[in-house]
């Protein structure tokens, strides 16, 4: 009754094929290898921008692996909390997922290890240490 307006505007953007298009996963790729390229002609805040782009990009393309490689980067540059953080979390857990059900113990100290790792940046950060 009181929604059913709501419901007609979005069944009808979906129809005009307004609804946002996710990039197939080698074009997220091929843009990821294009920001590679850029990144030794960038610097400061604009070079961690690049470096968590292309982690973000990985991310997206479920390259797990370089997504974590880039992220780690811009975060041993930059050592403050924001998306490269928050994406390490995630990735490192989804790792940590994976070597549980591979029931890969050194995996799985491994990433346990890494999460606490970012636990204790994060502590510092907050208190100031860093």
């Amino acid at each position: 009754m009181f929604f059913k307006k709501n419901k007609k505007k979005e069944t009808s953007s979906m129809a005009n094929g307004e609804d946002t298009k996710k990039l197939d996963k080698k074009e997220l790729i091929d843009e990821a290898e294009n920001l590679i390229n850029t990144i030794d002609s960038v610097s400061g805040d604009e070079r961690i921008k690049v470096l968590n782009r292309i982690g973000s990009l990985y991310f997206e393309a479920d390259k797990i692996d370089d997504a974590i490689k880039y992220y780690e980067i811009s975060i041993s540059e930059n050592k403050s909390l924001g998306k490269a953080y928050t994406e390490l979390v995630k990735l490192y857990n989804i790792k940590r997922k994976e070597a549980i059900s591979k029931k890969d113990d050194e995996s799985m100290k491994h990433y346990i290890e890494k999460i606490d790792s970012l636990l204790q940046l994060s502590k510092d950060v907050i208190r100031g240490r860093v």
